[in-house]
């Protein structure tokens, strides 16, 4: 409880705003679930296999994941998220100079869409794929992207900022490479790992120390960095801009 508490402590801090929220019905919904959620399981997190950089959270199973992750949208007001950070966003891609108009975009862990709209502003073919996109949602479809229901080298961009919520980074990993198109691209906004003082919330379920954590396990995939950009909201990370050669790399 004590660590639910710090949590949020340190995220009025870096947003005050948010400090109305413990006035919200919905925030404490939440709470109560969240500890609920822990002490079924006791929030138990384990160190990754054959790397000790990355820890990922203790499911009883598959499904207990899935029900944990399309919770979340239920407790979250995201009007002000969804103005922000598509703002934010543009602000950084338009910056990118590989990023074409009319370029096929796939959004992993999309939410209500706001990355996907992101990429509409910038004249993109953009959707994204969300566990629980919510009802009458025109920017993400219902999937898993642990198994993305669409074909080999589809895309030329995939995007996301929700590798923090893998269950299976390299089932993840595994297909985006299968999606992308040769010489597509792969970008992921990535918040500051454990080594940089920040803790995991409690809908996380992969965890780096640094940044640096994660762009190294997608270079050893073959994935060639092109560009690092860090940022301070809506939270402190990084936009890493991936390079995918792929070229009879699809499986």
């Amino acid at each position: 409880m004590f660590g639910i508490i710090a949590d949020e402590m340190k995220k009025i801090f870096r947003t005050p705003g948010r400090a109305l929220e413990v006035f919200r019905p919905r925030r404490w919904r939440q709470f109560l679930s969240i500890l609920f959620f822990n002490a079924r399981t006791g929030d138990r997190w384990k160190s990754a296999p054959d790397n000790a950089s990355f820890k990922q959270r203790e499911y009883s199973s598959y499904e207990q994941y899935l029900r944990h992750q399309g919770s979340k949208l239920k407790y979250l007001d995201l009007t002000d998220y969804d103005v922000n950070y598509r703002r934010q966003l543009v602000e950084r891609l338009q910056t990118l100079p590989g990023l074409k108009k009319g370029a096929s975009v796939l959004c992993l862990g999309a939410r209500q869409g706001t990355e996907v709209k992101a990429f509409h502003d910038l004249g993109c073919f953009a959707v994204g794929l969300d566990l629980n996109p919510g009802r009458g949602n025109k920017f993400v479809l219902p999937g898993d992207f642990h198994e993305v229901q669409f074909p080999v080298q589809s895309v030329d961009v995939i995007f996301t900022n929700s590798f923090d919520h893998a269950f299976d980074p390299e089932k993840l990993i595994a297909e985006i490479i299968r999606l992308l198109k040769p010489d597509g691209w792969l970008i992921i906004e990535a918040i500051h790992g454990e080594a940089q003082a920040i803790a995991p919330d409690h809908y996380a379920s992969f965890w780096w120390q640094r940044v640096e954590d994660l762009a190294g396990l997608l270079e050893r995939r073959g994935f060639a960095v092109v560009r690092r950009v860090a940022f301070p909201q809506p939270w402190p990370g990084e936009q890493i801009c991936f390079a995918w050669p792929g070229k009879g790399n699809a499986h």
